[in-house]
């Protein structure tokens, strides 16, 4: 299964190792948005350069709702994941 992540800025994208704003993650079987996110925290982890504790400054959304929120739940096909600053607003 594919998913779609898009970042909000291009600084969220590189903390992640991400080249661009948009990219597609594959993960097989069925999973979980808990599992999910597990797989952003490796990717984040992966970079020496960011402190493990930027994922709670960070929102991880999917169809409206925040991943915190679902994360028992089996992953939706054709899921796209938003990701931003928690504090972003206006």
């Amino acid at each position: 299964m594919e998913v779609k992540v898009r970042y909000l800025t291009h600084e969220i994208a590189k903390s992640f190792g991400s080249a661009g704003k948009v990219e597609t993650i594959h993960v097989s079987g069925d999973i979980r948005y808990e599992d999910l996110l597990d797989i952003f925290r490796e990717k984040l982890s992966n970079n020496n350069n960011v402190d493990e504790r930027m994922m709670d400054a960070l929102v991880f959304i999917c169809g409206g709702r925040p991943l915190l929120t679902i994360k028992n739940e089996t992953l939706e096909s054709d899921c796209t994941v938003l990701v931003g600053y928690a504090d972003t607003g206006g």
